[in-house]
């Protein structure tokens, strides 16, 4: 009876679910309340009408991905303009996409298949990223539970990351990782400080950002401006224009003539900003 087409209230959960991966928020903004204490649904006749199409197509999720993802909703710009902003500035009629930041996992995910080291093996037992000594430290039994995996599977998908309550992951806490000590329906996202010292200055992310030299190097043999235009190529996911490109050039001249750094430095400098960059970071 759960999945009958009597009962579509399944179905709009599910939906109202994916819609919120998407748009950062759902249909209905109480995602885990459709009842009379709950948020009314701002589009009640296309959350019956998704119910309907995923219940149509056999409950496939991808499916629905896919109509979600090529809808013209979905692929509208963030620019806003002065209509909109006056008579609808919380947007809750969707006449723009709300810019969204990439949820931890996602940065995660995103900066190792950025610099190529991304594991894309599936299944199996969950993973052990290394944890700076630092933060092990801080237990009543340093490193008790936790054994670093070994460097290729320590690369998979976020989603295999183990789950210690007591002990979660540096950069996934930051981001506003799902508290495991109780349900989850929504992510909220926050910027602080501490978010972007760690994209600067943790071990994690000066390592990635080593190994994007290293991808570069291999990748892009040519000149120093085809590398800085393979970084900010994949990094942002857009061809970038020559001021682009000349600007990154001139900020590893820079790191060599002022900072005095190597030339290996300088461009491992340059792909840690990289992966700082707002276009990186937010879906726009």
């Amino acid at each position: 009876w759960i999945t009958s087409r009597d009962n579509p209230l399944t179905a709009r959960v599910m939906v109202n679910r994916i819609w919120q991966h998407h748009f950062g928020r759902g249909l209905v903004r109480s995602t885990s309340d459709f009842g009379f204490q709950g948020t009314p649904p701002t589009h009640p006749e296309l959350l019956d009408w998704l119910a309907a199409e995923f219940m149509d197509g056999g409950w496939y999720i991808k499916r629905m991905h896919k109509l979600i993802l090529m809808s013209h909703t979905y692929r509208m710009s963030s620019r806003a303009h002065p209509t909109g902003q006056t008579q609808d500035p919380s947007n809750e009629l969707l006449w723009r996409f709300n810019m969204r930041r990439l949820v931890a996992e996602e940065i995660r995910d995103s900066i190792l298949a950025v610099n190529g080291t991304l594991n894309r093996k599936m299944f199996g037992p969950s993973i052990f990223p290394v944890i700076p000594q630092e933060v092990l430290h801080g237990q009543s039994r340093p490193g008790g539970g936790w054994h670093t995996s070994e460097p290729p599977e320590r690369n998979r998908r976020s989603i295999y990351i183990h789950v210690k309550r007591s002990l979660p992951v540096p950069l996934m806490a930051s981001f506003d990782w799902a508290n495991a000590d109780k349900s989850c329906p929504v992510r909220f996202a926050t910027v602080q400080p501490t978010q972007a010292l760690g994209m600067l200055n943790s071990t994690f992310l000066n390592e990635q950002a080593r190994k994007f030299v290293e991808y570069l190097k291999t990748e892009a043999t040519g000149s120093l401006r085809e590398q800085v235009r393979l970084a900010l190529w994949r990094t942002t996911q857009r061809r970038p224009g020559p001021h682009d490109v000349t600007r990154g050039v001139k900020l590893i001249e820079e790191l060599q003539t002022r900072d005095q750094a190597t030339a290996a430095d300088a461009l491992q400098g340059f792909c840690l900003m990289a992966l700082n960059l707002n276009e990186f970071m937010y879906l726009d």
